[in-house]
């Protein structure tokens, strides 16, 4: 009886091992629970891993390579209707104070003197004298000259048109011409030029206007030409 029961334990034994080897048990689901816990939080980890390996390559990079980063947009002020006033009335009062400085600057600087070229006009009542040549002569003020030479005059021409008077003086004289200015405005100039070869010498006085507005007189060794006006 005893070996029997013996048997049949073994049997049921056997008979169960053979059914299937790999049927989970109590302890070993157990145990795959715990290794798929185990699985999740090394998923778990290694996500979060890499999030701190990424921050901490971002901040490192950042401080061996700073970027450019992106400058601040600037603000502009809001200029209400009390600062337009404000900055107007600065502005005014920048003006004025330069405005009073320049004024100040151009009062302090003496003014520089003009030069002026002033024309003086003859004196009526004065006379000048001039020795032309050592044989010619000339008293004059600005409406009258007196010509004096030792020679006689043989010829008094004028020139349609010319503002000059020419006296023609006989003598064989050697000099080379002489030209002079005078201080009348009614006989500017006076020339003397030499004719040897033809024996005789000119003198040719300029005038301010035609020889029909003059008046010649002349004697043996004086010539008179006298300025003419309307009555």
């Amino acid at each position: 009886m005893k070996t029997l029961l013996t048997l049949l334990l073994l049997l049921q034994v056997a008979l169960f091992a053979r059914e299937n080897p790999f049927q989970p048990t109590a302890a070993y689901e157990e145990e795959a629970a715990r290794m798929v816990e185990l699985n999740e939080m090394d998923e778990d980890y290694a996500i979060e891993y890499q999030r701190e390996q990424s921050y901490i390559n971002d901040v490192y990079e950042k401080m061996n390579n700073p970027a450019v980063e992106e400058k601040p947009k600037e603000v502009k002020p809001v200029l209400t209707e009390e600062k337009v006033k404000k900055l107007i009335e600065k502005a005014k009062k920048e003006t004025e104070n330069k405005t009073k400085e320049i004024v100040k600057k151009a009062v302090e600087e003496k003014p520089k003197e003009i030069e002026q070229v002033v024309y003086v006009k003859p004196r009526l009542d004065v006379s000048y004298e001039k020795e032309i040549l050592p044989f010619v002569k000339v008293e004059y003020d600005n409406d009258k000259i007196d010509i004096y030479s030792d020679y006689k005059v043989s010829k008094k021409l004028t020139l349609p048109g010319k503002k000059k008077i020419i006296l023609d003086y006989t003598a064989k004289k050697n000099f080379y011409t002489v030209r002079e200015d005078l201080e009348s405005t009614n006989f500017p100039k006076i020339a003397v030029g030499n004719h040897k070869k033809d024996n005789y010498f000119r003198i040719v006085i300029e005038l301010a206007q035609l020889p029909e507005n003059y008046e010649v007189s002349y004697n043996d060794n004086k010539v008179t030409i006298v300025k003419l006006y309307d009555n």
